[in-house]
């Protein structure tokens, strides 16, 4: 593949990058990754060897950590230099963090000598569900049953990524034909390749033919099971994610008023056990921040989506200190809620639903 000027093509990012880019290098830097990381191109960001084996293999980690260690041997040694924290600004619409008491069993919160406020990167598997009837062929079929299939079922007749008509391409591959809910058919490991490069760009996994549909957990079931049905070791792309450091956790319940739920994030490391088998969160919640309020009912939806968003690391543009909320606009105040109440809940379960 030819690339523009000053670009390279990455085969491991399957797409052109710019020279300052570099495999094995924190792009213009030049600075190599930490011990047990490696640097990868497509995602820009140094990630955990066994991480990177999992995708590339393990000649692609020799190659990256042979890289690491001659960037660290080029770097002469640095003095350390204690930095204090950067304080963190409160919210303009922030209210004064409430002395907020929940009863909870005796915890022993064990504080490291150096506290663990990095992002750490996880790699979460992709949810899957049943797949719908006729998401897959019926076993046994000849090609000229096959063909009667796809011509009954599919809306395409040839494959979106080769152009070959289905008709005329290998028998492997038509076999493991999916047909996403979108009514469009793809074969699986069409569909495996479209699935990384989506996730390593970081956007969402859509219909290549339709663009407006959205693949589903049933999507996901299908091609899971059509993939093992052709390899028994197949297994869904992961998406490699950041998440904010462990200590931090994502709070929503009634504090005070009962019309509202009060949505924060805290430091679990800075609660105070208070008697009567309470624990005070307030001193916590400066350390993470005020996400807004939610009213209290009919949100049962949107509190598990915001919790989900929290979980699979989409909610935060930025997940260490200080933190960039939101990648939907979840900071909303009591006034907001005072009027079409029930739109509004769903206009922000639709924001959330399309980044996750």
């Amino acid at each position: 593949m030819k690339c523009p000027p000053g670009q390279y093509y990455d085969k491991d990012a399957k797409k052109c990058l710019l020279n300052e880019i570099l495999p094995g290098a924190k792009g213009k830097s030049q600075s190599p990754c930490r011990e047990g990381e490696a640097w990868l191109p497509a995602v820009r960001r140094c990630i955990r060897k066994n991480v990177y084996a999992a995708d590339y293999g393990e000649k692609a980690v020799r190659a990256a950590s042979a890289e690491q260690k001659r960037l660290r041997k080029g770097r002469a040694p640095v003095a350390a230099v204690p930095v204090a924290a950067a304080p963190v600004a409160a919210p303009v619409a922030a209210p004064a963090a409430p002395a907020v008491r929940r009863r909870a069993s005796p915890v022993h919160i064990v504080v490291p000598k150096a506290a663990a406020s990095a992002a750490r990167m996880e790699k979460l598997k992709i949810e899957t569900k049943e797949p719908r009837e006729n998401a897959t062929m019926p076993p046994g079929l000849n090609r000229a049953e096959m063909v009667e299939w796809l011509t009954r079922h599919c809306h395409n007749t040839e494959d979106p990524v080769s152009l070959e008509s289905f008709a005329e391409i290998d028998l492997k591959d038509l076999r493991s034909l999916v047909r996403l809910g979108s009514g469009f058919c793809y074969t699986v490991d069409g569909l495996d390749d479209h699935i990384k490069s989506s996730l390593e760009r970081d956007v969402p996994v859509k219909n290549m033919l339709n663009p407006s549909y959205r693949l589903t957990a049933r999507d996901y079931g299908a091609i899971k099971k059509q993939g093992r049905a052709i390899r028994k070791t197949y297994k869904l792309p992961k998406r490699i994610t950041e998440l904010p450091a462990e200590h931090y956790k994502l709070y929503i319940g009634v504090i005070g008023e009962p019309e509202y739920k009060y949505v924060f994030l805290y430091d679990e490391r800075k609660t105070i056990p208070v008697p009567g088998g309470y624990v005070d969160y307030g001193p916590a919640v400066p350390e993470g921040g005020w996400l807004g309020y939610i009213p209290s009912a009919g949100t049962t939806t949107l509190e598990k989506l915001i919790k989900k968003a929290f979980r699979v690391g989409r909610l935060f543009n930025k997940v260490t200190k200080p933190f960039g909320c939101c990648r939907v606009h979840v900071k909303k105040g009591k006034e907001y809620w005072s009027t079409g109440a029930e739109a509004k809940i769903k206009a922000m379960e639709d924001e959330l639903r399309d980044i996750l």
